[in-house]
Parts: structure tokens; sequence; C-alpha cells
């Protein structure tokens, strides 16, 4: 049964990046999403002005999103398979100040310390935290972190890894609750395929 199970996940990466399309991001580095992710980025929209225009029925309301988009301080990526009326399931893509990712557990311990409290004081209200760790990133580290979301039944998940520069790059993912489970290899396939230029 596990031989099956792992056979599946391989399957279902593999099938996710084969049929993934490459974006260049505004913020250093370049990721590739599959045909079913409506991606926004600064290069996106100027390159499909249409991208601009109204928003289809299975993207939600994305009117708000696309200012920060073409402003530069932020990047959205929809999945238009399980976003609908009530929740576009989404990743979130900006950029912070200079940092660094935990390099030791006690550091990766007292940053998910700080980084609950604040969620906490964020949200108004305690949020559950499922996971939060540091990962590989092949040849560089992340800070990751899952949460309750702050609208009620939605998951979010975030990574945090450093750029060249020592500019941190926060990449966020929040979905349906109902969703989790197609959605989840989806957001780590596009997280994998992150490189920095």
């Amino acid at each position: 049964m596990k031989k099956l199970a792992a056979l599946v996940v391989v399957l279902l990466a593999w099938t996710v990046s084969a049929s993934a399309k490459e974006y260049q991001s505004s913020f250093g580095f370049t990721l590739a999403a599959p045909d079913n992710w409506l991606v926004l980025t600064k290069q996106e929209i100027a390159n499909n002005p249409e991208l601009a225009g109204p928003p289809g029925v299975s993207a939600g309301r994305i009117d708000p999103q696309l200012k920060a988009v073409e402003s530069g301080s932020n990047e959205f990526l929809y999945d238009r398979t399980t976003s609908d009326a009530t929740f576009s399931d989404n990743i979130n893509v900006r950029l912070g100040g200079k940092g660094e990712v935990p390099g030791t557990p006690e550091a990766v311990k007292a940053q998910c310390t700080a980084y609950g409290q604040a969620l906490n004081r964020v949200a108004g209200r305690t949020l559950a935290i499922a996971k939060c760790e540091d990962r590989d990133m092949g040849a560089s580290k992340a800070f990751y972190v899952e949460y309750e979301g702050r609208v009620a039944g939605t998951v979010a998940m975030q990574y945090q890894f450093v750029r060249r520069d020592g500019r941190l790059v926060f990449v966020t993912a929040t979905c349906k609750t109902t969703s989790l489970d197609k959605f989840r290899p989806e957001f780590e396939a596009i997280v994998r395929s992150i490189r920095l230029n």
C-alpha cells in the first residue's frame, strides 16, 4: 500500500510539472504553474492585458489584487479548478525586507513562537498552527508554517526563503479545507519549481 501511495505521489508530481508553464516573477525568480492556474504577475498583465479585464466566474473576485500586482507589491496565482464564488484558492507572493530563515532547531522554535503570536494579534483570535519547521529547497533552506486560515474553513501555508540579495520572499497559499487534498500537491510543486535568477 505504501509503494502504491508513493507511486501516486510521483505520478501526480510528474503530471503537474509536465503540464506546467514557466512564469517570470518581478521578484527575481521563475516559477512553473499548471495550466489550470491563473497567474497574475506584473509581466503577465503587461503581456496579456485581457487578464486585467472582468474576472471569470471560476477565478472569483480578483479586482482588488490587480492594483497590488500592477504596483509591483504582490503577485497572485489562482487555482481555477477549485475556486468558486465563495472563495478563490490562491497563492500570494510578496517581497519583504532583509532577513534570514532560522538555521538551528532553537532558532526555528523561537521563530515559530513569534510567528504564532504575531498571527494571533493580526487575526484578533487564536489560529491553530498545524506545522512550523525548516525545509530544504534544493540549494537553500526555507521556513515553513501551516495554520488555520483567517477566513473560516480555510487553511494557509507559507514558505519563506531568502533571495541572493538577502531579501525575504513570502509565498503564502490559502485554500478551502475541502480542496486541500488537490491544492496542496500543486502548491508544493509550484514552490519546488522556483528558481532564483
